[in-house]
């Protein structure tokens, strides 16, 4: 059985490199589901392996059951039992299964790098994608190759914040310093072309916790990176605002005011897009219309599923604002009220404990691996503000957050189990014994 669920769990080694490479893309379903296969039959084998531990001993297992379970649970009072159980499978069981396999497969990586760098290549195709379609990325878009394989711009962009983690915590070595720094090149560059303007400020909260490791000792380094990403983030916003408005820039003397609620507040005419963005969004009405909805229903919600608050509140959405914001009944735009729709306030603290418990989880290594624990927390603290004024976590988007996490946990995890620390000792004496040899016998190995 042992060796069974060994060979078995071989197949980590062609779902986890196919699945960071697909997941940057649109319209790849067939194969996300045939890796998702291979997935579940190698998380399967580790949990009957003797040599694994049990179940309940994997990380988050607690959590993860709570959540899974409650989310599941809201299907049998959910009005579209159908709809909330296939969600549930997107959003929460293929993910979860899929942070486990790459957990997995990440205590067994000794050298990580290459794996990763599968996914350098998907955002090396998608950045070529996006420069040759400049200005054409806006639903909707042509049904033509390349075209056809790029997923939506909300979703692009938030991956692209993943996978900045991700180059962040395995590619800033000293090897892979190029491919890495190219790596969150390619991801800002990406960003910019969806003119996602709410993308800049997730990719500077990923990057300032993501590169923690490089300043964390050096606090004028420290000021210095805070600010030029801080102003970065500022110029790259403003500049994607002007890009989606395809408006002039006005004249920097000329200072556009803000209205938010009605009162003005000043705004320097070189940031005036970011005003003018700020004024005109509707989330602020958006969100007070499904938080007084979600009151109805606040301890369990409507049942599990991002289209059910829609599918259920359509009669009460006020004409007007269906009027300024025709993708009102899509969803709420905000991860945690969507949340509360579905579930209630119990399934906002179950995902609210997961996140948490995860975050902790890749703390806790912070002295084993500074890198890869900073860039775990940058996954979760990227996530969360991207999707504080949106909600992408479905399907590959959500399934691309727990395998980058599963990912580096399960990396992270294996340089602290102490195999790995009495391997790297038995590598280390071998190396010494052969120098040792080398230098005894120098005659010998000049007449090999």
């Amino acid at each position: 059985m042992t060796h069974t669920a060994a060979r078995v769990e071989r197949v980590f080694w062609v779902a986890c490199p196919v699945i960071l490479f697909v997941v940057m893309f649109g319209h790849m379903t067939a194969i996300v589901f045939n890796a998702l296969a291979l997935m579940a039959l190698g998380v399967a084998a580790a949990a009957w392996s003797p040599e694994r531990p049990s179940l309940w001993r994997w990380p988050l297992a607690l959590p993860i059951a709570g959540w899974a379970g409650w989310s599941l649970a809201s299907v049998a009072w959910s009005m579209y039992p159908m709809i909330s159980l296939h969600a549930w499978c997107d959003e929460v069981l293929y993910p979860l299964v899929s942070f486990w396999g790459f957990w997995l497969f990440g205590t067994q990586l000794r050298r990580p790098e290459p794996v990763v760098a599968v996914n350098w290549i998907a955002c090396l195709a998608v950045a070529v994608i996006s420069a040759l379609n400049w200005g054409h990325l806006q639903p909707p878009t042509a049904n033509t190759f390349p075209m056809h394989f790029y997923n939506r711009v909300g979703h692009t962009s938030t991956l692209a914040v993943f996978a900045m983690a991700l180059f962040a915590g395995f590619l800033l070595r000293p090897r892979w310093r190029v491919i890495g720094a190219s790596g969150i090149v390619l991801c800002l560059f990406i960003g910019l072309a969806t003119l996602n303007r709410f993308f800049w400020p997730a990719a500077a909260a990923a990057l300032l916790v993501a590169l923690f490791p490089l300043y964390r000792r050096r606090l004028p380094l420290a000021l210095l990176v805070v600010a030029v990403v801080g102003a970065a983030g500022v110029g790259t916003l403003e500049l994607s605002s002007r890009l989606r408005s395809a408006a002039l820039p006005p004249a920097a003397q000329q200072p556009h005011d803000l209205a938010i609620e009605g009162h003005q507040v000043y705004v320097p005419g070189s940031l005036s897009a970011i005003g003018d963005t700020v004024s005109a969004d509707t989330r602020p009405k958006l969100w007070a219309f499904y938080i007084r909805e979600a009151e109805r229903h606040a301890w369990v919600g409507v049942g599990f599923g991002k289209p059910l608050p829609g599918i259920v509140y359509r009669s009460e959405m006020p004409a007007s604002l269906l009027a300024v914001e025709p993708q009102a009944l899509t969803h709420a735009h905000n991860l945690f009220i969507n949340t509360w729709l579905q579930t209630g306030f119990v399934g906002v603290v179950l995902q609210t404990v997961l996140l948490l418990c995860l975050a902790l989880r890749f703390w806790r290594l912070r002295a084993v691996k500074p890198w890869l624990c900073a860039a775990g927390v940058a996954l979760v603290a990227g996530m969360i503000a991207k999707n504080s004024t949106d909600d992408f976590m479905w399907q590959t988007t959500m399934l691309a957050f727990w395998a980058f996490a599963g990912l580096l946990l399960g990396c992270a995890e294996q340089a602290r189990a102490p195999g790995a620390a009495s391997s790297g000792t038995a590598r280390g004496q071998s190396t010494a014994a052969r120098s040792e040899q080398r230098r005894e016998a120098p005659t010998a190995e000049l007449g090999e």
